[in-house]
């Protein structure tokens, strides 16, 4: 499947779901996660062992030609790309997290996903790891082409609900990275996302003493901000130097851009 109109760069995913990258493609850094390191926060977390590959992360990925006009961003651009499986009758996810905080506001750091491959269910949620309790927590369904804003305060996942695999992209700034012990403590978000009968179904998470029902929230396009389905994030990312985003890197100026959660989703 080539991707080079979709996402703005010449990448490939073969069909054993394998991503390939053109020649002038460079990639700062590969990681991956296995299922020993996510055995705490799948619901049966004896399904979730071995050191089969869960998914994949590519941080850093940019194109040769686009080298000097992102040489001095503050934010680099990364790709996930998770297979189409189960662990056990859990769809496979990412460990999930909260980003860590920009050092002289103390916000922690927001982020702009843009799926390429597949359908991607977020789960935004609050956390109170002395509960553990949790008073806010929705999904975002998410196809190819469509893109969100992931804002500060929320602990987050990706989950591929399949049948195939599930790519995205993301644009965060280079100063952060991932708090994960958070869900570690408490078996993983509120709610996990199963098959049963056939059918995908989300179902709670009984380590939580308290949490409302999950709430879906839909899409909203930002053509002010280049963030609509009708333009790649990385040609959007390449044509700025990402200077329309800045509340990547300067968190304080989000609530700017968005005063409420109601302003990023559709309730």
């Amino acid at each position: 499947m080539d991707l080079t109109e979709l996402s703005g760069l010449p990448i490939f995913l073969d069909e054993h779901g394998i991503l390939l990258f053109g020649e002038d493609i460079r990639i700062e850094e590969t990681k991956s996660r296995t299922l020993n390191e996510l055995t705490k926060v799948y619901q049966d977390s004896s399904a979730c062992r071995g050191a089969h590959v869960a998914y994949w992360m590519y941080n850093g990925v940019y194109s040769t030609r686009d080298l000097t006009a992102l040489a001095q961003t503050r934010i680099r651009y990364e790709l996930t790309l998770f297979p189409g499986e189960k662990v056990g009758c859990e769809y496979v996810k990412s460990h999930g997290h909260l980003h860590t905080s920009e050092f002289s506001s103390g916000i922690d750091y927001p982020e702009i996903c843009e799926v390429l491959v597949g359908t991607a269910h977020f789960i935004f949620q609050t956390l109170d790891l002395e509960g553990p309790a949790c008073s806010d927590v929705f999904y975002v369904e998410v196809n190819a082409g469509e893109k969100i804003i992931i804002p500060p305060g929320y602990d987050h996942l990706s989950i591929n609900p399949g049948p195939g695999p599930l790519l995205f992209s993301d644009i965060i700034a280079r100063g952060a990275s991932g708090i994960y012990e958070r869900f570690n403590q408490v078996g993983g978000a509120a709610y996990y996302e199963i098959e049963r009968a056939g059918q995908a179904e989300f179902v709670p998470n009984p380590a939580y003493q308290s949490a409302p029902a999950l709430d879906k929230a839909g899409i909203v396009e930002f053509p002010n901000l280049d963030l609509t389905k009708a333009k790649p994030l990385y040609t959007s990312f390449v044509e700025k130097a990402g200077s329309n985003w800045p509340f990547l890197w300067e968190p304080e100026l989000f609530k700017i851009s968005f005063p409420s959660i109601d302003t990023l989703f559709v309730f």
